[in-house]
């Protein structure tokens, strides 16, 4: 399956981070192209922008950004790119940014600190990673296993793989009905309707049994 993959660094560029990412990439996704590799200052406009031309124009498969991703105040431009990224995403994927970020948390409790998001524009899968080669290699590890799947839902293939594909009902209740089967019959207890018959006949005649004076 070709991916067409696109690598955003910001505010500056990070060749060290750029190139364990892509080899990365490469080792899960041998049909990976790199077509672009740029650098954006830390504007949220800018960001933006570049985000939609990868996506709507260039149509990447996927979006990797690379730092700005970190805690900042409120009213500063600085680590704005999960802003900028939810800005023009049509479909978030929680669950990718959560399992990096649980991944990464056995290394460093610091790691709950990224605010990176991943989700869908068009039939682009955009992913934030956090600043730094070490940091975005062990978030991407978390992941990059998925990224197949997702871009083959993306394009819409047959053969997209499905949950249901490696998930089975557990026939508990079958088991259970099949074991009870196997069980003996419980037996009847207390006395047959004849012998309970005969019981009240001795009782009705006290004398019976004992031989005479």
């Amino acid at each position: 399956m070709s991916v067409q993959v696109g690598i955003l660094t910001i505010p500056e560029p990070d060749e060290q981070a750029t190139q364990v990412v892509q080899q990365k990439l490469q080792q899960s996704i041998p049909d990976a192209f790199f077509l672009l590799n740029r650098h954006v200052a830390s504007h949220q406009h800018l960001i933006e922008e570049t985000l939609r031309r990868w996506c709507d124009e260039e149509e990447l498969d996927l979006v990797i950004t690379i730092g700005g991703t970190l805690p900042a105040p409120g009213p500063s431009r600085h680590e704005i790119v999960p802003e900028a990224t939810l800005a023009v995403l049509e479909r978030l994927l929680p669950g990718l940014p959560e399992a990096m970020r649980a991944h990464a948390q056995m290394q460093s409790d610091l790691a709950l600190l990224d605010r990176g998001v991943a989700g869908i524009r068009g039939r682009s899968l955009v992913i934030n990673l956090p600043t730094g080669a070490a940091p975005a290699l062990l978030f991407l590890g978390a992941v990059v296993d998925l990224i197949p799947a997702i871009i083959a839902h993306l394009q819409e293939q047959a053969n997209a793989p499905l949950l249901t594909d490696v998930l089975e009902i557990e026939q508990v209740e079958e088991e259970h009905d099949q074991s009870a089967a196997a069980l003996p019959l419980a037996q009847p207890t207390g006395l047959k309707a004849n012998e309970f018959a005969a019981f009240l006949q001795r009782r009705g005649q006290p004398g019976e049994g004992k031989s005479a004076e």
